[in-house]
């Protein structure tokens, strides 16, 4: 069965991590790169928060802090129990695999903090806005992250899997228990309806600064 796994891992990443153009390594290598992200996430967090009270703003912020405290904090710990080596450290692959900017990643990679925090972020999202566009773009960039790593030759496929599958578990989870408490507090509170408190909202800032990002991404690395 592993086997078969490193086998499968190893034939999609041979497929995915090639010697592309040096703008198409630009434009990876600076997706996958989390600081490039700030301006996004910064607008995210001005979105959810804008027209928030105090209380509501205080019950949010518990989420979003235990959202991304599982996803990133609590998974990395897992690397080290897992030891599962990156394909950049994997002596049966990493002699053949194409490297952007000699960049190996750190020794373990299982599994993908990318993938964790993309798809927590993205499903969250998804579920509290409840909207197309806004759940196109956050699993666009989400997607994006993944497929970065792997074109880095710093992830696994399964790497990417099992993390994208632990970030979706753990915002689907994290999002119940919030609207749990929210409701549970809404009366005592005097809160808006859960469902107003984002479905009545256009959060068009998301999606320009997703795609403005992506247009600079695009320029910086043909110039």
């Amino acid at each position: 069965m592993l086997e078969t796994v490193k086998d499968f891992d190893y034939q999609v990443l041979d497929a995915i991590n090639f010697p592309g153009p040096a703008a198409y390594d630009a434009f990876w290598f600076a997706y996958s790169d989390k600081i490039t992200w700030i301006p996004f996430v910064i607008v995210i967090l001005y979105c959810l928060f804008r027209h928030t009270n105090w209380r509501s703003g205080l019950l949010l912020l518990v989420a979003v802090g235990l959202l991304f405290f599982l996803s990133d904090y609590a998974l990395a710990h897992l690397k080290p129990i897992f030891c599962r080596l990156r394909p950049s450290h994997d002596a049966n692959i990493m002699n053949i695999l194409h490297y952007v900017n000699n960049y190996h990643g750190g020794q373990y990679g299982f599994p993908s903090n990318h993938a964790s925090n993309g798809f927590a972020t993205a499903t969250m999202l998804t579920l509290l806005y409840r909207r197309r566009l806004v759940a196109a773009c956050a699993f666009l960039w989400a997607i994006g992250s993944c497929y970065s790593r792997m074109y880095l030759g710093v992830h696994f496929p399964t790497d990417i899997l099992v993390g994208a599958i632990a970030g979706t578990c753990i915002a689907v989870a994290v999002y119940y228990l919030y609207r749990y408490v929210y409701q549970r507090q809404a009366l005592k509170w005097n809160l808006p309806p859960f469902e107003q408190q984002f479905g009545s909202r256009e959060p068009w800032p998301i999606m320009v600064v997703f795609v403005l990002t992506i247009v600079a991404l695009i320029v910086m690395a043909v110039l």
